[in-house]
């Protein structure tokens, strides 16, 4: 998937309109090109704002009082004359309040979103480098060389992880990230760190409850959580339950 083809492609994707592979080819392609990336981030942006602006428009009252005048014409002369006008009127109302008994589909959380886009709508990562981890996984990259996943007790004996792949990349904001992706328990789990004074696009997780984190829009029962661990803020994202992973992750 090269430039072109992936800005042709930028606004079905954002209403994820597209097949799973193009999804996957589109999104891996984000992951990598910063100048697609942030033009999808603007082209978001414009969205994010034109929903904001109808939600909160109101209808004004010189155009309601002249929707509303010829149905209150008291002869039958003038109804037949006017009843096109009030009917295109009614209409022009539905569509002015956005419909509001077939509310559109919420788009899911951009999260959520890559998740799907990345595993292929929820399949295990498949890798000849899969790898079994031992107890004490420890993260060599930079930025959070220091912060350790160490899967002894309970959590050895209720999971079953693979790691896939781990990588340290800048995201949209120039903010260092590592991004893991594991297998466990055969579902697919991708996590992202970084440090908390520097979250980069993780910033909007920082100090998140549970109760909001399980308000985000989903998909395809998605669950995103969400730990700081020292000065790291660490977001994992699967159909998985992640409490035990990230409570097992500590720093050194």
């Amino acid at each position: 998937m090269n430039c072109r083809e992936t800005r042709r492609c930028l606004s079905p994707y954002l209403d994820s309109e597209l097949d799973p592979t193009t999804t996957f080819a589109i999104s891996e392609h984000l992951r990598t090109c910063d100048g697609c990336r942030r033009r999808f981030d603007a082209e978001r942006g414009v969205d994010q704002a034109i929903v904001t602006g109808l939600g909160a428009e109101k209808m004004p009252d010189e155009l309601w009082r002249e929707i509303v005048r010829p149905l209150r014409a008291p002869r039958w002369t003038i109804w037949r004359l006017y009843a096109p006008l009030a009917a295109a009127a009614a209409i022009a109302l539905v569509v002015w309040s956005g419909w509001p008994w077939r509310p559109a589909a919420q788009q899911p959380h951009w999260v959520v979103r890559e998740f799907l886009a990345e595993t292929n709508n929820g399949q295990p990562f498949a890798s000849a480098d899969v790898q079994m981890v031992p107890a004490g996984m420890t993260m060599p990259r930079r930025p959070v060389a220091g912060l350790v996943v160490n899967f002894t007790g309970e959590a050895a004996l209720r999971h079953v992880v693979q790691c896939v792949r781990l990588d340290t990349v800048r995201d949209a904001d120039g903010a260092e990230i590592v991004e893991v992706r594991l297998n466990c328990c055969g579902e697919p789990v991708i996590v992202r760190a970084a440090k908390r004074d520097q979250p980069g696009r993780l910033r909007e997780f920082v100090g998140l409850d549970a109760t909001r984190l399980a308000s985000l829009p989903s998909q395809g029962k998605v669950a995103v959580s969400e730990r700081e661990v020292g000065e790291y803020v660490v977001v994992a994202v699967s159909r998985h339950p992640t409490n035990e992973l990230l409570a097992a992750m500590q720093v050194q």
